[in-house]
């Protein structure tokens, strides 16, 4: 039942943006998004758990809930953790009819409960611009619930990502308050569906990009929706619309 004083030190270390990038390593916690880590492609380097029967099962190390305490980024440490070699898919390597462009998204909650909803609709890949939060940061990878182990997920720079879909024929559809409705919108075959900040919406490069803007009719007298919930929304009524 140990874990050596470096290996203590790396996991922590993995809490900051500045050690994930240079390690090129990312952490992942609890007993389930552990065990989809263990079965899925994702490179282990260490997991530790404090679960006997769990050790015992998956054949990983047992420690102490006093070091789970000190390696885990949560204020309850749920005595599972692995640690994990980041992956991302490549604009060149991608492929797919369905894409959602996260632009801008900032707030590490939203961008996991993005790559989440991703997941739920079938999107083929979510392609993150560089404003957006770094994916593998622990907030992220938390509100996930172990999407991020199965979802092909892309880092490129808006104009990159714009080119990518002009290359491959793909409509770029803004999310807008000022678009057309989406109730009703027949979906193309292909479509990237572009998800914008909270409070500035989708940036003026993509609007100018896009091939349609379509909002999310309110009912009520909200300012705006949160920006996964209608991502959400918009991902719902072009799966399930088509031309």
């Amino acid at each position: 039942m140990s874990i050596s004083k470096n290996e203590i030190k790396l996991i922590r270390s993995l809490q900051q943006k500045k050690f994930r990038m240079q390690e090129q390593m990312f952490v992942v916690e609890g007993k389930k998004a552990v065990e989809e880590a263990l079965k899925s492609s994702q490179k282990v380097v260490k997991v530790f758990t404090t679960d006997e029967e769990f050790s015992e099962e998956m054949k990983v190390p047992l420690i102490h809930s006093r070091d789970m305490e000190q390696i885990s980024s949560l204020t309850n440490a749920p005595g599972y953790l692995v640690v994990l070699k980041q992956s991302l898919a490549s604009l060149l390597s991608v492929k797919g009819k369905t894409f959602c462009i996260a632009n801008s998204i900032s707030d590490p909650g939203n961008l996991g409960t993005l790559i989440r909803t991703c997941e739920w609709f079938g999107v083929d890949a979510l392609l993150l611009d560089e404003h957006c939060v770094e994916p593998f940061n622990p907030k992220v990878v938390q509100a996930t619930m172990g999407s991020i182990l199965r979802l092909s997920i892309v880092m490129a720079s808006g104009q990159e990502i714009i080119q990518f879909c002009k290359s491959n024929a793909i409509p770029v559809l803004a999310a807008d308050l000022n678009g057309t409705p989406i109730q009703g919108f027949r979906a193309p075959e292909k479509w990237a569906l572009v998800v914008g900040s909270e409070s500035h919406g989708v940036s003026n490069e993509f609007a100018h990009a896009a091939q349609d803007r379509l909002t999310i009719q309110a009912t009520g007298d909200a300012e705006s929706l949160n920006a996964a919930i209608a991502a959400g929304i918009a991902l719902f009524a072009l799966s399930t619309s088509r031309k």
